[in-house]
């Protein structure tokens, strides 16, 4: 017969089973059954469903929310030298963030890096609302809570002291804290989101397979290229091809690149695929990319702004220049590296030209959609930053169905 407090917890949230078993288990519910007077644990089991208060806290304690301020130091230095120079607004999410320690660094190091006038949200998500009211509140106590070793460029921002932690004004406002029900619930609030920074620290290692699978998938959704993926020590996922670590010892993070690896690779790419077509694509990224004429970008333009299914041309005909050649991967590639160039230089109008055309060449580049948004939000055009999101994911899941 199954453990009917497990049963609960896996229906309640997808928390991996592992977690819901053996003797550290049995002794959670035992202590929690002397607490409110259960009999047995399936009285234990209707009590935490008719108390959702008892239920989360219970499941506080099996998925435990431990964090600290600065924890792994290391990511926060890399963190801080990939904001460093930054003259736009920083968005950072982080998703399970207990008591909020986390999240307020975040902020802290962001301001630091941006300087006081820098413009930082940091939109912090947890779902025991318990650990949520502490992180509203910014109050901790206890050695294990303060524990820190703040960095020297953090100290106007944060202080640990005898009494408690110091934040600076500025760090609190740019934290928000929301409840979210569920694993479910935080995929859903992260469709259609774009965040410069991400972070999801020890968190998967709780869930279900297909839990985990779906949250990784939400999260690299909302991290455009040029963003910022932190994990923590004990994930392991595969982020694919586009995505590399930091370098930096002990940072768990990784940014998100200018490999564009093409989801559903049209015949030309997959003629031209191999070990050469490898050593010219490397070539290619260097060479000059002659742009097709105006009438045409504009045509695209139009086409894409519906987000409607990319066509080649109006009468369904490969323009003549595309036919004839030989090394589309090449061209795709470059004219990516191209569009990356243009938005690190912060001029946007140019990459969304650049941007199409790879769209034109390449209907299924997800990379190429997920930087179209990008490109649209800093235009202030969101309404068509989220229709290329939705265009992305789409076009990352036929890549995984493809045959």
């Amino acid at each position: 017969m199954s453990h009917p407090v497990r049963a609960l917890l896996l229906e309640n949230g997808g928390i991996d089973a592992t977690h819901c078993e053996g003797a550290a288990f049995q002794s959670l519910c035992a202590a929690e059954r002397r607490r409110v007077g259960a009999r047995d644990d399936a009285e234990l089991a209707r009590h935490l469903r008719q108390d959702e208060a008892a239920l989360h806290a219970f499941v506080a304690q099996v998925a435990v929310p431990e964090t600290w301020f600065f924890r792994y130091p290391m990511s926060f230095e890399a963190l801080h030298a990939h904001l460093t120079g930054r003259d736009r607004p920083v968005r950072i999410a982080s998703i399970g963030c207990a008591t909020g320690q986390e999240a307020y660094t975040a902020a802290a190091t962001a301001l630091a890096a941006l300087g006081p006038g820098g413009s930082v949200s940091v939109e912090a998500f947890d779902r025991n609302p318990v650990a949520i009211e502490v992180a509203r509140r910014a109050q901790w106590t206890g050695s294990l809570a303060l524990r820190a070793s703040v960095p020297i460029w953090a100290t106007p921002w944060i202080r640990i002291e005898p009494n408690g932690a110091w934040i600076h004004p500025h760090v609190k406002a740019a934290v928000s804290c929301t409840h979210v029900r569920s694993s479910a619930h935080m995929i859903e609030v992260l469709e259609g989101r774009t965040f410069d920074v991400v972070l999801c620290r020890n968190l998967l290692i709780y869930l279900d397979a297909s839990t985990r699978d779906a949250l990784v998938a939400a999260m690299v959704r909302a991290v455009p290229v040029g963003g910022l993926l932190m994990l923590g020590h004990a994930e392991r996922v595969d982020l694919g091809p586009s995505w590399h670590r930091d370098d930096r010892p002990e940072s768990f993070a990784w940014h998100r690149g200018a490999l564009p690896p093409l989801v559903s690779p049209s015949p030309a790419l997959e003629r031209s695929s191999g070990p050469r077509a490898s050593r010219d694509a490397a070539r290619g990224a260097a060479e000059p990319i002659v742009l097709r004429p105006t009438m045409m970008d504009r045509q695209a333009s139009a086409s894409m702004a519906s987000a409607e299914s990319p066509t080649t041309a109006a009468d369904g005909a490969v323009p003549h220049a595309a036919a004839q050649d030989t090394s589309l991967d090449r061209q795709v590639g470059s004219l990516f590296a191209h569009a990356e160039t243009a938005m690190a230089a912060h001029d946007h109008v140019r990459a969304l030209e650049i941007l199409e055309q790879v769209i034109y060449l390449a209907p299924q580049h997800d990379l190429a959609m997920l930087a179209l948004a990008t490109v649209a939000e800093r235009l202030g055009r969101f309404d068509e930053a989220k229709r290329w999101r939705t265009r992305a994911q789409r076009a990352a899941a036929h890549g995984r169905n493809a045959p």
